[in-house]
């Protein structure tokens, strides 16, 4: 009985983790800085006495809710940027990591809009572009000792295709939103 309680819990501290690194938390976060002007001018403490109160923040509480995920690790992920680390000890290491460098891809891209043409609220296309723009970019970055054209568009291909499934199955696992059920929780949790 004792392993199973161990495992549960694991598998809700990958699952944070993995929540906390991804390209929804940067949105969700983003869209509740904006609307309650988080902007690092106030200390820690103040911002704890001020907004740690679930009903100040409501939207942090209804997220909290829609995922199933613990409040306080996700206030002081959106509110006071900290973030959660990933144990050395988590099963599927390849997938995970292929999981986070995607995501990770797509915080850059939309950094990287947002600093070009004020880009701030991508639509549902939009954000289906953007994940395979940021597999393909997952996939060339892992690819980068290969010199032989032939041998890296063949090795691109297979990758893209592994890294595509790979990313879906651990959203699935660990049941995390993909990018085209960013806009939906933002809806969901703005009412």
């Amino acid at each position: 009985m004792a392993g199973i309680v161990k495992t549960r819990i694991t598998f809700k501290k990958i699952r944070l983790a993995l929540f906390l690194n991804s390209y929804a938390c940067y949105r969700i976060s983003q869209s509740i800085k904006e609307k309650y002007k988080f902007d690092g001018k106030l200390e820690p403490k103040e911002l704890r006495r001020r907004y740690f109160n679930k009903k100040t923040v409501p939207e942090i509480s209804r997220l909290s809710r829609a995922l199933n995920l613990s409040y306080k690790p996700l206030w002081e992920s959106i509110v006071l940027d900290k973030t959660s680390s990933l144990s050395k000890k988590i099963p599927d290491k390849e997938k995970i990591r292929v999981y986070l460098s995607i995501e990770n891809e797509l915080i850059k891209l939309v950094i990287a809009k947002q600093n070009k043409s004020g880009y701030t609220n991508p639509d549902y296309e939009l954000e289906l572009a953007l994940l395979s723009i940021a597999i393909e970019r997952s996939v060339g970055n892992n690819l980068i000792d290969i010199t032989n054209d032939s041998l890296f568009d063949q090795q691109f291909e297979i990758l893209q295709k592994q890294y595509l499934r790979w990313y879906y199955k651990v959203a699935y696992t660990y049941k995390l939103p993909t990018t085209r059920i960013v806009p939906f929780i933002l809806r969901l949790i703005s009412k």
